[in-house]
């Protein structure tokens, strides 16, 4: 079979709940010198997702995978592919040293087969690097070969495919605020959130070893934070709903907001409360991305952490197979300590990708589910 359809999920760029399940046939005889024809097997699905779709314009996610129209030359005026994460297995290739049936991970489109470019080949993996991909940064551009990944475990696909992404934010982002903080009391928004947990578990449980004596606090809505409390990855939990006991025995401490929500009415409410103690705001996600009011970090002054940059900058000090060692250890730690709070759900289909798609964006989909997604 030499024309392979590719099926896919189009959305809606102004209109985030207006989809479209479109059908492109891709002729492997057509591949040029170095494009690899990528299979999907499997991909990851959560808020984080959402995220992509709702900033797609401002931070450029669109373009990494545009929609095309018939004649695959123009795009589809109005209309994008929003980006996941996933296992993708090689199905045809025009590059020497990427074979047919390999295994990979990495930035895919909600779609069941994607031709890339191959460049910057190596033994970890590969990158894309075609003229149609319009990328914001090379760390979404990697494939990492799952036959030398320390941290691929096939029995832990699940895990991978919805917090690889989130964790490796995670990882990075602790690194980031262990190298600054200074004895403060960090404010993690959305603290029920992938990322949010992450990042609090590997500030926490490594204090002790930094010699540190900052403080892991959550902020979540009332109804989570039983869930964020038997997480064990805060020293202290409070709702929005009662941000005031933030203060009533510690009134001359420093502050430091990490923000997963971009709930500019949250970040004003606390900076009211803590006043010049609130000393550093950084903003990092989206979860609350139907928030009326946005923040702005100008008036703020707030930092904005892009993850990718961190990341670009520790593989080049460690090296790449170091970087992935050592994120390998923490992310195992990790999915040790929260196995017992989470639950694998698959979803197979176009139908089940498009249900999938709405209720996570109407905020429906179940916070614990670990969503296995597959076309067939």
């Amino acid at each position: 079979m030499t024309t392979i359809k590719s099926q896919q999920i189009w959305v809606d760029q102004q209109h985030l709940a207006n989809t479209n399940v479109v059908s492109r046939d891709i002729n492997i005889n057509d591949l040029q010198q170095d494009e690899v024809l990528l299979e999907t097997d499997s991909f990851g699905f959560s808020a984080n997702n959402i995220t992509y779709a709702a900033l797609g314009f401002k931070m450029g996610y669109w373009g990494f995978f545009p929609a095309k129209s018939d004649n695959d030359v123009d795009e589809a005026h109005g209309f994008g592919i929003v980006p996941v994460w996933g296992f993708a297995t090689v199905k045809a290739s025009c590059h020497s040293d990427i074979k047919v049936g390999e295994k990979v991970f990495g930035y895919l489109p909600m779609a069941s087969h994607w031709v890339i470019k191959a460049g910057k080949v190596a033994p970890h993996g590969f990158s894309d690097i075609h003229e149609k991909r319009k990328s914001i940064s090379p760390v979404y551009d990697q494939y990492i070969r799952c036959a030398a990944d320390p941290s691929y475990n096939k029995d832990r696909e699940a895990w991978q495919l919805n917090f690889r992404p989130l964790y490796m934010t995670s990882f990075v982002l602790d690194d980031y605020v262990a190298e600054k903080a200074k004895g403060e009391i960090l404010l993690l928004s959305s603290a029920s959130s992938k990322t949010a947990l992450g990042t609090a578990q590997l500030l926490k449980d490594q204090k002790a070893s930094r010699n540190a004596s900052y403080k892991v606090v959550g902020l979540t809505s009332t109804s989570n934070v039983d869930m964020v409390k038997t997480s064990g990855c805060y020293d202290e939990v409070y709702s929005y709903d009662d941000l005031n006991a933030l203060t009533s025995d510690s009134s001359n401490s420093r502050y430091w907001l990490l923000d997963f929500a971009a709930n500019g009415t949250l970040i004003n409410n606390l900076s009211e409360l803590l006043g010049d103690n609130l000393s550093e705001v950084t903003l990092i996600g989206a979860t609350d991305w139907k928030a009326e009011e946005k923040p702005n970090p100008k008036l703020l002054n707030a930092e904005i952490f892009f993850a990718p940059a961190r990341v670009k900058l520790r593989q080049g000090e460690w090296g790449h197979e170091v970087f992935l060692a050592k994120y390998a250890s923490a992310w195992k730690h990790f999915a040790e300590k929260v196995s017992d709070q989470f639950y694998e759900q698959s979803h197979c289909g176009t139908d089940a990708i498009t249900r999938l798609y709405l209720e996570t964006l109407n905020g429906s989909s179940p916070t614990k589910a670990l969503n296995v997604v597959t076309f067939d």
